[in-house]
């Protein structure tokens, strides 16, 4: 990371125009993979095998991101960024096509651990062109861009999932796995070229590796320890419903798949706007305001659903729409805030702490794909929803003092 941009404290406006650059095209392919196609795609195609087939295969897909740190470490190591970030589209997409041709559970959960892996290593990379292509005071407005960008790709993922959730879903497949090969020719388009690790940068980084992890053990005894714990919990809290999105809206709400696509597409669309929104806010508010807010809004759609499934009123189905709705509208606020505090509380740049941070997304997908597996082949999926806003209630819980700590008092 150039020393340069460590030490600028000032933030630096540089506008819309400068912040977008044509390989975002790219890396917005990852969304639409990751947030557009598999919550809506991978329950539909698997269902018909059970709800225990559903989890191993979601599960395969988020341990195949728990890869990406070290494929992200490796090619800064080598010097093999740009490569690693362009050769990580043809997996992905060989891997979505893959997924629509395989009829059994082991061709599933190969193409899902090859998709995850290669769409963390896209997800990774893409991070790492912009931490070290450009200045420190510039990182939180590209990066409110940059995730912008990333919300339009799921938007994209989740209009081709509408086409397809009803019928031929196998061919929502093999589209998004076109459209994907892409990436490759997009993402060449000014992509920085990133030095490699200096081979003495990588013995330092050894040799202090039992300091760093006495530092480590210290950070997650304190404020960022709670953090993470509440992190977590809000991830497998939301993933919790995100992983099986339409069999929950079917099974509790009798919403159809291509409407509940229709719904979240719209939704989504609206929510991505809201990402640089959710960045002006933390500068204003601070980073606990806009995720406690955004947990707020999360838990108020989940309890909403949960009314609606338990008494079932006149009109049960609307509501649980409203639900849908104000979950993709905290989910903006989430993530924003959620990755300004991890950097506010890790100041001291250890890497690892970071890479915590980033591994509860996924670890909390994969608690939230296969424990609420046995709930619902018991009571239906409709159950995972009081479980969901139960789980956000105790991340509210755990991170209380540290979300009180990162907000700014009006002058």
């Amino acid at each position: 990371m150039p020393s340069d941009a460590q030490t600028t404290a000032q933030p630096t406006r540089v506008g819309m125009l400068r912040s977008l650059e044509p390989w975002f095209s790219a890396y917005a392919l990852a969304g639409l993979l990751v947030n557009g196609i598999v919550p809506l795609l991978i329950p539909l195609t698997v269902t018909s095998h059970g709800a225990a087939a559903v989890a191993t295969v979601l599960a395969a897909f988020f341990t195949g991101q728990l890869f990406a740190p070290v494929i992200g470490r490796i090619a800064d190591r080598t010097g093999t960024q740009r490569l690693t970030f362009l050769g990580s589209f043809p997996v992905m997409g060989a891997a979505a096509i893959g997924f629509g041709l395989s009829t059994n559970l082991l061709g599933w959960c190969v193409s899902a651990v090859l998709a995850g892996a290669s769409a963390g290593a896209v997800q990774t990379l893409g991070s790492v062109f912009i931490v070290e292509g450009h200045p420190a005071s510039e990182w939180d407005e590209r990066i409110g861009w940059f995730r912008l960008v990333f919300g339009i790709g799921q938007v994209s993922g989740l209009a081709i999932g509408a086409v397809f959730a009803e019928r031929h879903v196998h061919t929502g497949w093999l589209v998004a796995g076109g459209v994907i090969l892409l990436g490759t020719w997009l993402g060449r388009l000014r992509l920085p070229h990133l030095n490699p690790a200096q081979p003495e940068d990588a013995v330092a980084a050894d040799a202090a590796a039992a300091p760093a992890s006495g530092g480590l053990r210290r950070e997650l005894q304190g404020p960022f320890g709670r953090f993470l714990l509440s992190w977590f919990l809000a991830m497998t809290a939301v993933q919790t419903f995100l992983n099986v999105m339409p069999l929950v809206m079917k099974d509790a709400f009798d919403v159809s798949a291509s409407r509940t696509a229709t719904c979240y597409l719209v939704a989504s669309a609206l929510g991505a706007c809201l990402y640089p929104i959710c960045g002006e806010l933390a500068k204003r508010h601070g980073c606990g305001w806009v995720l406690r807010l955004g947990l707020v809004i999360t838990l108020a759609g989940l309890l909403a659903m949960t009314g609606a499934w338990i008494w079932q009123p006149p009109g049960a189905s609307w509501i649980g729409i409203a639900g849908l709705v104000l979950v993709a509208f905290g989910y903006p606020f989430d993530y924003i805030g959620a990755t300004m505090m991890a950097a506010d509380l890790t100041l001291d740049g250890q890497g690892s702490a970071m890479g915590l941070f980033n591994s509860a997304v996924a670890a909390g997908a994969i608690l939230g794909a296969t424990v609420p597996s046995v709930l619902a082949a018991k009571f239906g999926y409709g159950a995972l929803t009081p479980l969901a806003a139960g789980l956000v209630v105790v991340s509210l819980l755990v991170g209380a003092r540290v979300f009180a700590q990162h907000v700014r008092k009006p002058a």
